[in-house]
């Protein structure tokens, strides 16, 4: 049996355990990429717990290279970079180790593949077959923030000046890779022009789902609905946030529903929930989909953000009727009314969630339209195919130039 070429991987966090969408993207990009090269993950890792975990039980890296960036390094990072045009989220993932460990490596390695870019940087100027994972258009997201956003403090001040960063940052470092990879069509054309060089070397990629853990049921007839996220980002936070304060006091009279937010969250911001009815925190658990199996539907109510909602896929896959806002929508080919059920006013959010609590046939047909969506369209490996196929025939490409 020939053997594989060997492939560096760059990771700003460390992708375990496997959870949250950025790891599972991630992951499953290297999982599929593992079939056809030997993988060395390098990671930057911020706890010792990091440094330690045990991942000899994983088959998709056959090596696994570590370097420590503790977070006091990283705010000293920010801080030297305020003067400067680096976006803060390059800056804090700066490592002086992480680069000579990148240069001890590539030896030997047939390309490299950066993840975000966080850690694009390390590479863009390597004269290497490279490729950039970029997920989503950060600044875009940043964007919808600022709009977002009520009070005129410092952390607002800071995503403004962030967002301008990051834009003009995501949009150059695209032009020093071979390919690179966006979740949905939206990001792409938010930040790069149909006209412009680049264009053509971005290869949009959408997130997938792994039916064969998700396993489906019919959704139960009950008055709970669930919200699947990390409540550590801004996105997920400002989401469910937004719907207890929102559309739970509107809901509740008309019976007594629960709102059940399913994911880590921090002290600080736990309080920010309390006193609204109805609302359940469960924090971080051990079976996502044992919290979730109780509920009516899935709530997606994300007002920002960018890219493809893994939670909205997980919804479809588990067999709960999903309930996007339309900023949740976007990347998705899922049909309104058919696949999924979308609403933006927190009258539109009652008028659904009411609508499949009284008709259970509307709730079946959303509950198994979703399901086959997610398998039709969202298997990783066929989303992860184009990317996959994209790599291949560049690493040949340049093989043949040599």
């Amino acid at each position: 049996m020939q053997n594989k070429e060997k492939f560096l991987v760059l990771t700003p966090r460390f992708p375990f355990p496997v959870i949250g969408g950025d790891r599972l993207r991630i992951y499953f990009l290297c999982k599929e990429l593992s079939k056809e090269y030997d993988l060395t993950l390098l990671s930057l890792c911020e706890t010792q717990e990091e440094m330690e975990m045990d991942v000899s039980y994983d088959k998709v890296f056959s090596r696994v290279e570590r370097v420590f960036l503790p977070k006091w390094r990283s705010y000293i990072n920010c801080l030297l970079s305020l003067p400067t045009k680096k976006p803060l989220q390059v800056a804090y993932y700066h490592s002086i180790h992480f680069k000579n460990k990148i240069h001890e490596l590539l030896p030997g390695h047939a390309g490299g593949l950066a993840h975000l870019v966080r850690t694009g940087g390390y590479i863009k100027s390597l004269d290497i077959p490279k490729f950039l994972e970029m997920t989503d258009a950060i600044s875009m997201n940043y964007e919808r923030v600022g709009k977002v956003a009520k009070s005129s403090g410092l952390k607002n001040f800071v995503y403004s000046i962030e967002q301008k960063r990051l834009k003009v940052y995501e949009e150059q470092i695209a032009k020093d890779f071979d390919c690179s990879l966006l979740v949905s069509q939206v990001d792409k054309d938010y930040l790069y022009n149909p006209g412009s060089s680049v264009y053509s070397k971005v290869l949009v990629c959408s997130n997938g789902v792994d039916t064969d853990s998700m396993i489906y049921e019919l959704p139960k007839k009950s008055k709970q609905l669930v919200f699947i996220g990390n409540l550590f980002s801004v996105q997920n936070l400002d989401a469910a946030l937004w719907f207890s304060n929102n559309i739970m006091p509107l809901l509740r009279r008309h019976g007594d529903f629960t709102f059940k937010v399913i994911g880590r969250i921090k002290d600080k911001d736990r309080q920010k929930f309390s006193g609204i009815d109805g609302v359940v925190l469960t924090g971080a658990v051990d079976s996502v989909v044992a919290e979730a199996r109780d509920a009516l539907a899935g709530i997606c109510s994300v007002r920002l953000g960018a890219g493809v909602q893994n939670k909205i896929l997980e919804y479809m896959a588990l067999g709960l009727p999903a309930i996007t806002s339309s900023v949740g929508l976007e990347g998705l080919e899922a049909k309104p009314d058919k696949d999924i059920l979308v609403a933006n006013a927190p009258e539109e959010y009652v008028e659904v969630i009411l609508s499949l609590a009284k008709d259970y046939e509307l709730t079946k047909k959303i509950s198994t339209n979703g399901r086959k969506y997610v398998e039709t369209y969202h298997s990783w490996q066929s989303r992860m195919a184009p990317a996959i196929d994209m790599i291949g025939k560049i690493l040949k490409g340049k093989k043949e130039l040599k």
